[in-house]
């Protein structure tokens, strides 16, 4: 596909189509089951975990590894933010179903869960309806730009936090845990770039 063409919107269309599709798939194979939204809750946390690195990433790999690959994923930063909001709350969708079809755990763990997961998604949501010019303008620079750093940074530490658990129970989910770890040394070699320039 000509990489010119695709972008913004494009991307979106077809992140969500290929998500939607592997959606349909795990529904056609598992039926409205347990393991059917078990599949469901894999596949977007295996969309959102691309998504966000991808957009997370952008500015440090267009600075430190110029080339038309990392040109592109900085120019559709936004649009690749956008899709891994919508597949995240997908997943968070299908994780409260889940859990209300299964009792979700004991009463204490759900009220901690809901709350910790409350202030991501809160931050989620807000970053999602600001990443259009519009509402990125009436919310004004200054506040876009805090909710968005905070707010990317804390998504960051929830992957980095949930497949640093889920390492200790398997070695499987060591490569996410070094790509989080590689993408973390990429802002830092980008944030002490940008400090020796100025």
């Amino acid at each position: 596909m000509n990489g010119r063409k695709f972008q913004g919107w494009r991307v979106v269309g077809l992140v969500s189509a290929v998500v939607s599709i592997s959606l349909i798939y795990v529904a056609v194979r598992y039926g409205w089951s347990d393991e059917g939204l078990r599949g469901a809750i894999r596949v977007t946390a295996r969309s959102s975990f691309t998504l966000f690195l991808a957009a997370f990433s952008a500015s440090s790999l267009a600075m430190i590894l110029p080339s038309t690959a990392t040109r592109w994923l900085l120019a559709n930063r936004r649009f690749l933010g956008i899709s891994f909001a919508l597949s995240h709350l997908v997943h968070g969708a299908a994780i409260v179903t889940l859990a209300v079809r299964t009792g979700g755990g004991s009463l204490t763990a759900r009220v901690i869960g809901l709350g910790s997961a409350g202030v991501i998604y809160g931050f989620i949501l807000f970053m999602l309806v600001t990443s259009f010019d519009r509402t990125a303008a009436w919310v004004g620079p200054r506040v876009w730009k805090a909710v968005h750093t905070i707010g990317g940074n804390l998504i960051y530490l929830t992957f980095l936090a949930t497949y640093g658990r889920k390492v200790a129970e398997s070695l499987v989910y060591l490569p996410q845990v070094v790509v989080l770890l590689v993408v973390l040394g990429l802002r830092l070699a980008r944030r002490a770039r940008i400090k020796r320039q100025g």
